[in-house]
C-alpha cells in the first residue's frame, strides 16, 4: 500500500479500487499502523471529523465490507484477512500488508546507522532511495483533519531526511545537489535553519561567498521580521569562517 502521495492500494500487484474519501481515511488510518488495532471510536474521528452521522458505526462497518470484498476479488478467500475485525476495533495484518512508509523507514534507519564522514555515500545511497518513494503530499487524497495529522508527521520526517541526505551530499562535495534540494524547501519552510544552513555552507563550499552572505542575510531578515529572532549559534558560526574567508 503506498501513503506516500495518493493513497494506493495492490492486491498480487493488480490495483485495488478504494472508493471514496471515507475508505481512503478508513484505509490510511489503518495502514499507518499495520498490526495495530484501531478503535472504532478513533476511526469514527478520523473519517468524520467533529461531525460523524448518526449512523457512523453502520457506516464505517460498510466501508470495511466494502474494503474486505475487493481485496477477496483480487487476492481470492485469504485476502479477507488483511483486514481483520479486533475488539475495540479494526486491523490490518502486518504480515499480509506491507507499505511505502514502512520501507521509507527501513532506509533512513539504514542511513542513520552510516556515520559521517566515512558513511557519507553509503547514507547518500539511502536516503536517495528513502525520497523516491515520495509521490506527492501525504494522503493528499484523503485529508480528513485526523489523517492531515498523521500526514504532517511524515511530512516532517521526509523534510528531515532531505535535510539529512544534504549533510552527507555535503561532505561528498556534491554542492550543486545540495543547493538544488534546499532552495526549494526553505521556500517552503522558511523556518527550517538547518535547511539554510546547509544552502549556505553549500555556497560557501563552491566558493561563491557572496552568494553565501546574500543567503544569510535572506534568512536574517525572514526571522527578524517574522519572528523577532536572529539565526541561532551554529549558522553563526558558519557565517563568522565564511567572513573571514572572504577577508583573506
Amino acid at each position: 500500500m503506498s501513503l506516500l502521495g495518493p493513497i494506493e492500494a495492490a492486491v498480487g500487484g493488480q490495483p485495488m479500487a478504494i472508493g471514496g474519501q471515507g475508505r481512503r481515511a478508513l484505509l490510511a488510518a489503518l495502514a499507518f499502523n499495520p498490526g495495530t488495532v484501531v478503535g472504532v471510536n478513533r476511526l469514527v474521528e478520523v473519517i468524520w471529523d467533529d461531525h460523524p452521522p448518526v449512523t457512523a458505526t453502520t457506516k464505517l462497518q460498510g466501508h470495511v465490507s466494502a474494503l474486505r470484498r475487493s481485496l477477496v476479488r483480487l487476492g481470492g478467500p485469504d485476502a479477507v484477512n488483511v483486514l481483520q475485525t479486533r475488539p475495540p476495533g479494526y486491523l490490518l495484518c502486518a504480515r499480509l500488508t506491507s507499505t511505502d512508509l514502512a520501507r521509507f523507514d527501513e532506509l533512513t534507519h539504514r542511513a542513520a546507522g552510516a556515520r559521517l564522514p566515512d558513511g557519507a555515500a553509503a547514507r547518500v545511497a539511502a536516503l536517495s532511495a528513502a525520497l523516491r518513494l515520495w509521490r506527492g503530499d501525504t494522503c493528499v487524497d484523503a485529508r480528513s483533519a485526523g489523517v492531515a495529522v498523521l500526514a504532517a508527521s511524515l511530512d516532517e520526517r521526509r523534510w528531515r531526511a532531505m535535510e539529512d541526505l544534504a549533510e552527507a551530499q555535503l561532505v561528498l562535495g556534491d554542492h550543486n545537489s545540495v543547493i538544488d534540494a534546499m532552495e526549494p524547501l526553505v521556500r517552503q519552510w522558511p523556518y527550517r535553519e538547518r535547511a539554510w544552513e546547509h544552502l549556505i555552507e553549500a555556497h560557501m563550499r563552491r566558493g561563491d561567498i557572496a552568494s553565501a552572505l546574500a543567503t544569510h542575510e535572506r534568512l536574517c531578515q525572514i526571522l527578524a521580521g517574522d519572528l523577532g529572532v536572529k539565526p541561532g549559534q551554529r549558522i553563526n558560526r558558519l557565517v563568522n569562517i565564511i567572513r573571514a574567508a572572504g577577508q583573506r
